[in-house]
């Protein structure tokens, strides 16, 4: 799914727990994502953790924050550039990582 959502040419720097996004996100339908139909189109980002995180609380903090015990997650964007373009996973409250999309960019609707 992730290759179906997310430009050929995306991709993440490291820097320890600090990632660089770079490329460009197609806008994308995605029906399963919310019951609204505002957003099931727009700029997805989707990641999976380690499977040793199965099972663990998971939260995600960007323009919304969203807790579940779920290691795989489908992020829309759209909302995200409009605040400081960044994302925080944290595992059981510990910071796992930070992703800065202020270098990627959002393909305009077709």
């Amino acid at each position: 799914m992730a290759s179906a959502i997310m430009g050929p040419d995306v991709s993440i720097a490291w820097e320890g727990t600090q990632g660089t996004v770079t490329g460009a996100f197609p806008q994308a339908t995605v029906k399963g994502f919310s019951a609204l139909p505002e957003q099931q189109s727009g700029h997805y980002f989707a990641f999976e953790l380690d499977e040793q995180y199965e099972g663990q609380k998971v939260t995600v903090i960007g323009a919304h924050q969203k807790t579940a015990q779920d290691r795989r997650w489908v992020i829309r964007l759209d909302e995200l550039y409009a605040g400081s373009k960044k994302l925080t996973v944290k595992v059981a409250g510990e910071t796992k990582f930070t992703l800065d999309f202020a270098g990627a960019t959002l393909a305009a609707d077709d």
